[in-house]
């Protein structure tokens, strides 16, 4: 018996072989790729045992041209297996324009704008790229993928702002905002832009504003005035959206504050345990029933009606101010009833 390392080689099994058998059927039929986590599940393995198939299909499993048909994707943190992109080629092309096609219809709420616009066709064009054989898959696929958009905001009438936006952004030039405060009251700002992102249907540019010196996120539809000035800017090394809105729930920014929330009934819990709502949230079970989710957040000021949307059940237990501040708004809103 061969040994390698000083160990003993493992002889293959007819167990192993049937795994790796229905390792190989259920990658055919996601050419997306298939999650280790979902394969150890689906194959009652250890991710060891996992990688060990992996190396044998590496070295045994090869097409025409001695390439591996298996190979091993990393997104994020997750790591996927896969068939070979030329393995596979005509079926990812199929999941390539429909998951496309399912990431274009999250954006609604940008019609009428010159970035729907070349989204469109940038669709277009890549759907007729799809082989002819293959279109026969596409079809309902109208049906089969959809978003239903909630509380979006309607960018139809700020297409000249976008279009300035996008342009300083893609060529790095300063522009100046006139922008309008929340009752019509507001500013203006020379302004470097470093992002365009997207929150809750809403879109906001992320920048450097010479007024306050500071990054700040101005809201696109609050934008009475764009233009593009001269002065060109370096694009900051150290700066990432990731790194700037970290910690804070949502855009707007504050101190550093120590949230508990009792959550009272069974269904919520499962309900917000289910999400992501911050990277910092914990929850865990109280004695007395029902859960504590805890949040180390930067500003309570998007928070504060987060927690009045899910009135009575949940409990603000900390901070002291926070729980008196949303016992006030709701004693007001009580007696308007």
């Amino acid at each position: 018996m061969a040994k390698r390392s000083g160990a003993v080689a493992r002889k293959p099994t007819y167990g192993a072989a049937t795994r790796l058998a229905r390792l190989l059927l259920g990658l055919q039929g996601r050419a997306h790729g298939w999650s280790f986590a979902a394969v150890q599940d689906e194959l009652g393995i250890s991710e060891r045992t996992l990688l060990r198939y992996l190396a044998i299909g590496r070295r045994e499993l090869v097409d025409a041209d001695g390439q591996p048909v298996i190979e091993s994707v990393r997104r994020g943190e997750q790591r996927f297996l896969r068939l070979s992109q030329a393995t596979q080629l005509g079926e990812s092309t199929v999941y390539q324009v429909l998951f496309f096609y399912f990431a274009q219809s999250v954006f609604q709420f940008l019609d009428g704008t010159v970035i729907r616009d070349g989204v469109d066709d940038l669709w277009e064009r890549f759907l007729r790229s799809v082989p002819g054989a293959q279109r026969a898959r596409l079809a309902d696929f109208r049906r089969k993928f959809f978003a239903v958009p909630h509380a979006m905001k309607d960018y139809g009438a700020f297409d000249a702002t976008l279009d300035t936006i996008v342009w300083c952004l893609v060529y790095e030039r300063r522009m100046r905002v006139d922008y309008g405060g929340l009752l019509g009251a507001g500013k203006s700002h020379d302004f470097d832009p470093y992002t365009l992102l997207m929150y809750r249907g809403g879109l906001y540019v992320l920048g450097r504003s010479h007024r306050g010196r500071k990054i700040i996120a101005l809201a696109v539809e609050r934008m009475r005035r764009v233009e593009r000035l001269p002065e060109h800017f370096a694009y900051p090394s150290g700066y990432t959206p990731e790194k700037h809105t970290e910690g804070i729930f949502g855009l707007i920014e504050g101190p550093d504050t120590t949230v508990e929330i009792l959550v009272r009934n069974p269904e919520t819990h499962a309900y917000l345990a289910s999400r992501r709502l911050h990277p910092s949230q914990r929850f865990r079970a109280r004695k007395g029933g029902g859960w504590v989710l805890s949040l180390t957040v930067r500003g309570t000021a998007e928070l504060r009606y987060w927690i009045l949307g899910l009135g009575p059940h949940v409990e603000v237990l900390k901070p002291a101010a926070l729980r008196a501040e949303i016992g006030a708004m709701l004693r007001q809103a009580a007696g308007q009833y």
